[in-house]
Parts: structure tokens; C-alpha cells; sequence
């Protein structure tokens, strides 16, 4: 007989357990299982939703912590004691990381514009 497990457990236990895999085993079912109820739109919705909450709230704190990896790293570049190469180590993360968010953030302008255009056409 097959286990009736609720889409709020459900989507509780993949969030939880990060997947599919994780999610069968904890609940004793089969990952088929899970990816039928995953075909269902409206409970894909919701797990989709709860991910974006979770991003969100990851993003959130990252950006937070931002200020300070930021310091720490020209607090290093500045330093007197600091060797030579631990300041330009200090110094290309920061123009690596700089240059990764720049590439990003193109992206995403690039994106918000086609996504526009097409809006528009």
C-alpha cells in the first residue's frame, strides 16, 4: 500500500533535505512519487515559492555580510604587516569579485531589456 505523505510535508522534507533523494528517504517514498507530485502545477508552485523565500532570505544575509568581507579585505591591502603577496591576494579578490558582480549585473540589465522588448513586441 502506498504512503499518502501531505504537500505540506512534502515540501517541507525538499526543502529540508535539498532534493529529491533526501526527500524520498526521509519520508519512505520513491523519488517517482515525488516527481509526479512535482508535475502537479499548483504544488510546484508552492515548492517553488518556498525556494524563493529561502533564496531570498540566503541573498539577504550575504549582501549583509558584504560590507564587512569587503573591509576585511582592504583592511588586509592597507596592512603594515601584511606581506606582499597576501595584499595583491587581498587586492585580486577584490578586482575579481568586482568583476564577476560588473559581468553579472550586465547580464541581468541585458535580460530586464530583452525581456522588455519582447514584452513589448
Amino acid at each position: 500500500m502506498a504512503k499518502k505523505v501531505t504537500d505540506e510535508k512534502l515540501l517541507e522534507m525538499l526543502l529540508v533535505c535539498g532534493g529529491t533523494g533526501g526527500a524520498a528517504s526521509a519520508l519512505g517514498i520513491s523519488r517517482n512519487a515525488i516527481y509526479k507530485r512535482l508535475q502537479d502545477p499548483v504544488f510546484r508552485s508552492q515548492y517553488e515559492a518556498a525556494q524563493g523565500i529561502i533564496l531570498s532570505a540566503a541573498a539577504a544575509s550575504l549582501t549583509a555580510a558584504l560590507d564587512d568581507a569587503v573591509g576585511c579585505l582592504r583592511d588586509v591591502m592597507g596592512s603594515c604587516s601584511a606581506s606582499p603577496a597576501i595584499k595583491i591576494q587581498a587586492a585580486n579578490a577584490i578586482l575579481t569579485h568586482c568583476n564577476r558582480y560588473v559581468e553579472s549585473a550586465n547580464i541581468v540589465r541585458r535580460l530586464d531589456e530583452l525581456e522588455e522588448a519582447a514584452d513589448n513586441a
